[in-house]
């Protein structure tokens, strides 16, 4: 008994808890909402880099490049998306202490697109900048591109060359497409 009355007590603390938030807050939701759909209303977007190949259109490629077993992603990042204007703006981080003074190539990527147009440097609708991390492994670079007619949302690519081959040594993309 002593069981039931204590889930009754709990339930009912947190029912009061959820009113005062609600009464206290009610803008809280509304503008929440609102940020998740229009970034650029309210400020920038955070979005995770995670280590995920993908196509031009976005979607996740079905056989990722092969990496050497000694040299797996070490690093973490992520970059703040918004608007300016006619601008979209992206502020990538990197941190990746296992890598120190090295170099990655930042591309901020329009969509819609499709999975089999070219979205590297030079190709409408991308930016690309060039990140070189400092002695510690971490590095900051701002990509922006004039956001063209049609883009519904941006998304983040970083790529370390490899000289042995075409596919990237390491490489980290946004882990959702921020609506523009």
């Amino acid at each position: 008994m002593k069981t039931v009355g204590a889930m009754r007590r709990l339930m009912r603390n947190l029912t009061y808890t959820a009113a005062i938030t609600l009464v206290t807050c009610p803008a809280a939701l509304i503008t929440g909402g609102a940020a998740a759909a229009n970034p650029g209303a309210s400020g920038p977007t955070r979005v995770a880099l995670g280590a995920a190949m993908r196509q031009c259109d976005y979607s996740r490629t079905s056989v990722a490049p092969r990496l050497p077993a000694v040299s797996p992603p070490t690093g973490t990042g992520s970059a703040l998306i918004h608007r300016a204007g006619s601008q979209a703006v992206a502020e990538v981080h990197l941190i990746n202490p296992a890598q120190p003074g090295m170099h990655y190539d930042v591309g901020l990527i329009q969509a819609p697109r499709p999975a089999t147009g070219s979205c590297g440097p030079g190709a409408p609708g991308t930016a690309f900048a060039s990140l070189d991390l400092d002695a510690g492994g971490t590095g900051t670079v701002t990509v922006q591109d004039t956001v063209r007619q049609g883009t519904t949302g941006v998304w983040v690519i970083v790529e370390r060359p490899n000289p042995n081959s075409q596919d990237p040594a390491e490489f980290y993309t946004s882990e959702f497409l921020v609506p523009m």
